[in-house]
């Protein structure tokens, strides 16, 4: 188990590491271009327990026209009223969850990921107060919980399926918890910060 602290400071000072290319290139087999993504952020919120931290995660509406019924991290795409994509996450989570996160409490991001749905998302880390209160907007949100980063993070939780397209392998993640499958882009960006929590050159 990492404990809170060494958590966030293998985070800051970890290096920057990709996601893994056979994404990339399978997402960008959809995408060219004359097609550009549409930018977008979510926020990776992190909860202090007594048992360590827990991550906030929303599952989207079955009416959605992209990704219905998965889990995902509450946040959504840029505004031209947004000053930055760090007020796109924070402007998003609060409208989806009513969760009240602050810029002084974003930790940093990781690499933006591009989505089959024509997205590059930015996944912004930050820690919330314990005692927010989570209420879903039922047009994006049919439910909030929370997921102990231990589980989340632990290599041998994070399932990794491989299958051929064109003749090249492809990864795609799954870390299944309480019943809630995690996969698509919430678990390659769970992958990634994995491989930075525990990185043995720290």
């Amino acid at each position: 188990m990492v404990e809170q602290q060494q958590i966030l400071s293998r985070f800051i000072l970890a290096p920057s590491l990709q996601y893994d290319q056979s994404h990339e290139d399978r997402i960008r087999q959809h995408w060219n271009a004359s097609h550009p993504f549409k930018q977008a952020a979510v926020l990776i919120l992190l909860v202090r327990r007594n048992n360590g931290f827990n991550v906030v995660l929303t599952r989207r509406a079955e009416h959605l026209k992209h990704h219905p019924g998965q889990i995902a991290f509450p946040g959504g795409r840029f505004e031209p009223t947004d000053s930055d994509l760090i007020s796109t996450a924070l402007r998003e989570t609060f409208e989806e969850t009513n969760i009240i996160c602050h810029r002084h409490d974003v930790l940093g991001n990781l690499p933006a990921l591009p989505t089959v749905s024509g997205y590059m998302v930015t996944p912004f880390i930050a820690t919330i107060d314990p005692d927010y209160i989570a209420i879903p907007d039922p047009n994006e949100v049919d439910m909030i919980f929370e997921a102990p980063l231990n589980h989340l993070l632990n290599p041998e939780n994070i399932r990794q399926h491989k299958f051929l397209i064109n003749g090249k392998n492809h990864h795609v993640y799954n870390i299944p918890y309480e019943g809630y499958p995690i996969w698509g882009a919430t678990a390659q960006m769970i992958k990634l910060l994995s491989d930075q929590i525990w990185d043995d050159n720290l």
